[in-house]
């Protein structure tokens, strides 16, 4: 689309500033040719006009705002809907002693849970994983986390069963946008750290203990399981930076977020639910119920693991 509206608005460009071209005589002396580009450019501009109407309505179209894609994203990571499964992406070494895997990535589905203030997440590997073994032998840790919505189209996006949103999902939908392209996907980019469970045992047990909550039968092979043959350990993810697909692009939002941005909006959406009353009340009471929300979350706010 972009290369043909570039080529349209050249020649039509070219057609303005020159006119037709006349008399262009052949190399080979033959007799004066007669050429007129006002056809042709004529008919560039209307190719160029139909692009221009297609991708203005196209954008206007979407309703959502970037605000709005961070916040469901927020939501999306943070909430139910995914069953606190990603999609783990790491690199291995380049000094891996299997040339055919060194530099390659591995992707693998991951439970995490979100049990940070800040907007990281707590995973737990075990030193048997491929994945983690490149996780303990980079000296970056840098890692990839993907989450997606449920992608079953039997299953309607509920941002387009919310009456708060003018596009609903109406019975009459196609078939090809209530599949995954038209839901949402996040790609989070970020760092690990570990834990060093043995000099910070209290922890290690609240990371076990929220983890838990999330994850019942992580119990089986979670620190100090006696079935397990195992060696596991926490690790933080923290988010550095964020793509987010929201769907289809004349719906939704697509771009990046910063772990800025990501980590704001993470920890407003956790005042919000430890008090949400305070976003409703008086902008005097207000403000003291948030500060006192905000109060209780300063042991939060530290990182709930130290790290080696």
């Amino acid at each position: 689309l972009v290369s043909r509206l570039q080529s349209s608005i050249i020649a039509y460009a070219g057609f303005l500033r020159n006119g037709p071209i006349h008399d262009l005589a052949s190399t080979s002396g033959a007799e004066p040719i007669m050429i007129f580009l006002r056809p042709v450019s004529l008919w560039h501009c209307w190719d160029a006009v139909i692009v221009v109407l297609v991708l203005c309505s196209l954008v206007t179209h979407a309703w959502e705002t970037k605000d709005q894609a961070l916040s469901q994203a927020v939501k999306l990571v943070s909430g139910s809907e995914n069953f606190g499964v990603s999609a783990l992406s790491t690199t291995y070494p380049f000094d891996h002693p299997i040339a055919d895997l060194a530099g390659h990535v591995i992707t693998g589905p991951e439970y995490f849970a979100p049990c940070a203030a800040t907007g990281s997440l707590l995973y737990l590997g075990l030193t048997i994983s491929q994945t983690w073994r490149n996780v303990l032998n980079s000296k970056t840790k840098n890692a990839t986390a993907s989450i997606v919505s449920d992608i079953d189209p039997a299953v309607p996006d509920p941002r387009h069963t919310s009456k708060h949103h003018p596009d609903q999902w109406q019975g009459h939908r196609p078939s090809w946008r209530r599949g995954m392209p038209s839901k949402a996907r996040v790609t989070l980019f970020g760092h690990f750290d570990v834990l060093n469970g043995t000099q910070y045992p209290h922890l290690a047990d609240k990371a076990l203990r929220c983890y838990l909550d999330h994850h019942p039968d992580a119990s089986h092979w979670a620190p100090n399981a006696t079935e397990s043959p195992h060696i596991p350990f926490w690790a933080t993810f923290n988010v550095d930076k964020v793509y987010w697909v929201g769907g289809f692009g004349d719906e939704h939002y697509i771009g990046w977020f910063t772990g800025e941005e990501w980590n704001a909006v993470w920890k407003d959406q956790h005042v919000r639910a430890q008090n949400p009353f305070a976003h409703k009340e008086g902008a005097a009471s207000s403000a003291g119920s948030t500060s006192q929300v905000e109060e209780s979350l300063e042991e939060e706010d530290r990182p709930l693991l130290a790290f080696q």
